[in-house]
């Protein structure tokens, strides 16, 4: 993801945002079920989430149908260059 696409996701931090392919490293644990959370709280989330869930499939969806879902690799990348901005008004 080059800068001003993440300069692009970074002014839409407030949209309604979705989380999806997180899956459970316990054997026998339910897979996390997440309700709709502003994109900037979502990236956070799932930053701060590694290790404890299998992320492999993580995608977060936002925006319309068109815009394609950020994976792990955006994500990781989205917080090293905000990190906790993305969380601000």
């Amino acid at each position: 993801m080059d800068r001003p696409a993440m300069a692009s996701v970074f002014r839409m931090r407030h949209l309604p945002a979705s989380i999806s392919g997180v899956r459970s490293l316990g054997r026998g644990q339910a897979d996390p079920i997440f309700h709709s959370r502003q994109l900037g709280e979502a990236i956070r989330f799932i930053a701060e989430a590694d290790g404890q869930y299998d992320l492999s499939a993580v995608a977060i969806s936002y925006g319309d149908r068109s815009t394609p879902p950020l994976g792990s690799r955006e994500i990781k990348q989205l917080w090293t260059e905000y990190g906790k901005r993305l969380m601000e008004a």
